[in-house]
C-alpha cells in the first residue's frame, strides 16, 4: 500500500525569476522570492510546467533581508581574523 503525503500548500509572491542558463538536461535560475518559499518546491513545479520531472543540485541563498553575499567576508580572510 502506498501512501501519499499531504503537503500543505502556502501563499508565497515570485517577485523576480530569470532563467540563468540552459545547458540540457540542466537549467540554472535566479529566483526574487518572499520568505517562507520552498525552492525545491519551485523547481519541481518548474519541472511539472516543463512535462518533465525536476530536482536541484544545488542552492545558493545570496540575500536575506538586509544582508547579501556580496558583502559577505571571504572564509580565508574570516579564519586569519580570528587567529590574530
Amino acid at each position: 500500500m502506498t501512501i501519499k503525503p499531504e503537503i500543505a500548500t502556502r501563499k508565497t509572491t515570485i517577485h523576480e525569476f530569470e532563467i540563468t542558463r540552459i545547458a540540457l538536461p540542466e537549467i540554472d535560475f535566479r529566483v526574487v522570492c518572499s520568505k517562507g518559499t520552498y525552492i525545491r518546491s519551485l523547481a519541481f513545479d518548474f519541472g511539472k510546467a516543463m512535462n518533465s520531472g525536476s530536482h536541484l543540485i544545488s542552492l545558493r541563498r545570496t540575500k536575506i533581508g538586509q544582508y547579501n553575499a556580496n558583502d559577505a567576508m571571504d572564509v580565508t580572510l574570516f579564519e586569519q581574523s580570528l587567529a590574530h
